[in-house]
């Protein structure tokens, strides 16, 4: 049974979380796991510690993304992780929830097939780049 179980979960494995399936599942670039790892702020000092380099969003073809948000906590490395759709309308902009500023609506610029740095109309001078 053990056997079974773990060629049961070989199999799902392998088909289910390929590189291929992130990159193109049905055809949206933003698919697959995205690590922050820039914060531009023209108004604040504000820099993302080691800490905070933990946090990812993964986008998932169904439209749902799960994310995973580190903070620093009294000098402890402490993570959130949550739930939440995400959406891209007509014109290219992005909804969902963004670290560190909740669910947001953006540009997303993507530079090749492992960054994206993703900007706020309503917080101007503010982004967050992402990498794979």
């Amino acid at each position: 049974m053990k056997k079974l179980f773990l060629m049961l979960f070989s199999i799902a494995l392998l088909t289910s979380c390929s590189e291929d399936d992130d990159a193109n599942g049905d055809g949206d670039p933003i698919l697959g796991t995205w690590y922050v790892v820039e914060l531009e702020n023209e108004f604040s000092d504000d820099e993302l510690s080691q800490c905070n380099l933990n946090s990812n969003i993964t986008f998932q073809a169904n439209n749902t993304a799960n994310s995973e948000v580190y903070e620093e906590v009294e000098g402890e490395c402490l993570s959130e992780t949550s739930t939440a759709d995400w959406e891209r309308n007509s014109n290219g902009q992005y909804t969902f929830n963004l670290p560190f500023f909740g669910r947001q609506t953006g540009n997303v610029e993507f530079s090749g097939d492992s960054r994206f740095i993703f900007s706020v109309p309503s917080l101007p001078g503010v982004s967050l780049t992402f990498e794979k």
